[in-house]
């Protein structure tokens, strides 16, 4: 019995110390505040698309603000890789998701076609129309619809 609560101490010692606190964010980190897009597709929520914010006012993107739709469409953005969340602002969002599809293998190389699944507009910056405001109070969500589902040619990999 002894040795059991001294092994549980220990544990939560250790967690305490290496692995169970917040991650420190660095330096000029910005407030997050929870955001959440839901993406749909003629009306229909798409799936595995990845979503990306890009700040309006063309300031640097220090911080990385990407998401990924779930099978309801649904997306929840993480900053710079790992905090939950977007900074304040105003943003243009990019969406695309891509096909691969292996067409032959010869030994140890494949040859895939990629396709992208999502009009070219909304997967550009510069093009897409696609906007949302991120506010520190209010609810931050927005829904938004990337057109008809297409399936255009990128490229063919062989390796």
């Amino acid at each position: 019995m002894k040795t059991t609560n001294i092994t549980i101490f220990f544990v939560l010692g250790i967690c305490s110390v290496i692995g169970c606190s917040k991650q420190l964010k660095p330096d000029g980190f910005p407030p997050l505040h929870p955001v959440s897009v839901l993406i749909t597709q003629d009306g229909k929520p798409l799936e595995g698309a990845m979503v990306v914010l890009h700040p309006k006012d063309d300031t640097p993107k220090k911080w990385g603000i990407i998401g990924e739709t779930d099978s309801n469409g649904k997306a929840i953005f993480v900053t710079h890789g790992k905090f939950y969340g977007a900074p304040e602002g105003e943003y243009i969002v990019t969406v695309g998701k891509e096909e691969l599809v292996d067409i032959a293998s010869r030994g140890e190389n494949a040859v895939t076609d990629s396709y992208t699944l999502v009009e070219q507009q909304y997967t550009d910056k510069g093009e897409s129309p696609l906007r949302l405001q991120i506010q520190k109070r209010g609810k931050n969500y927005v829904e938004l619809d990337v057109g008809k589902p297409v399936r255009i040619f990128l490229e063919r990999n062989v390796g």
